[in-house]
């Protein structure tokens, strides 16, 4: 299984994840044999609009409808904030100004945060290229019959959570939830997740059942806890780890 990760929010760059996926392409098929698996894990913006070919990324509602979506959450909030700084602190501020304007108690400042957080996301969101790029690297993989390859995006909503072993997959469409409501995005208040947990055994049921080769897949699970956790745990932190 691979997939290129970040160094916080100066490496959500396009160029550098397309070559890193280049290059891991590359070592795949030097060092594989036939029967090898390979399980390359994108994002969810490659995943298409229900109903058509356009990947969500490219729909001009998806990152402020994501936007919204994710700072509803403390969980996410506190992992984007530990990965990626300033774009989790700005998040967290956009979330509490939101609170206040949803109880009737938004301050000028409280207004000025979310018009001036949801200007720049219609402008250009900060992990809009990062996005792109996962949508353009599903592009190696579509209709490539020289290996044997999987290409999974963890849904919108993908964060820190409980542990229940159900899920439910998805190919190529990303899950929305109910109907769409007049006057409103597609995406607004629809977008679905799973819990890294739950995202590890569906990834994991896949290397050892293989039922999605040469598939885009993903899958969605249960978020109705929302503690925020830490990103990256050491062995020192798991039980029996340092053994």
């Amino acid at each position: 299984m691979y997939g290129p990760h970040t160094a916080g929010a100066g490496a959500l760059l396009y160029m550098p994840f397309l070559e890193t996926v280049r290059k891991l392409i590359l070592a795949y098929k030097l060092s594989s044999t036939p029967s090898t698996y390979f399980l390359f894990v994108g994002g969810a913006g490659s995943l298409h609009v229900p109903g058509t070919q356009t990947p969500c990324v490219d729909h001009p509602d998806f990152f402020l409808a994501y936007r919204r979506a994710i700072s509803t959450s403390l969980a996410h909030i506190a992992y984007m904030e530990e990965r990626l700084g300033i774009m989790g602190t700005s998040l967290r501020q956009y979330r509490e100004a939101r609170l206040a304007e949803s109880t009737g108690k938004a301050t000028d400042d409280d207004r000025r945060v979310i018009k001036s957080y949801e200007d720049e996301i219609r402008k250009q969101d900060k992990a809009s290229d990062f996005i792109k790029a996962g949508r353009t690297a599903y592009m190696f993989f579509d209709g490539n019959a020289s290996m044997r390859w999987s290409f999974v995006s963890p849904s919108a909503l993908y964060r820190p959570g409980k542990r229940t072993g159900r899920y439910e997959v998805s190919v190529d469409d990303m899950v929305l939830s109910g109907e769409q409501k007049d006057g409103e995005s597609v995406f607004e208040g629809r977008l679905t997740g799973i819990s890294v947990a739950d995202m590890a055994i569906a990834i994991a049921d896949e290397v050892e059942g293989r039922k999605l080769v040469g598939k885009h897949w993903s899958a969605v699970g249960d978020l109705s806890e929302d503690v925020p956790g830490r990103s990256y745990l050491t062995l020192d932190a798991v039980d029996g780890g340092s053994r």
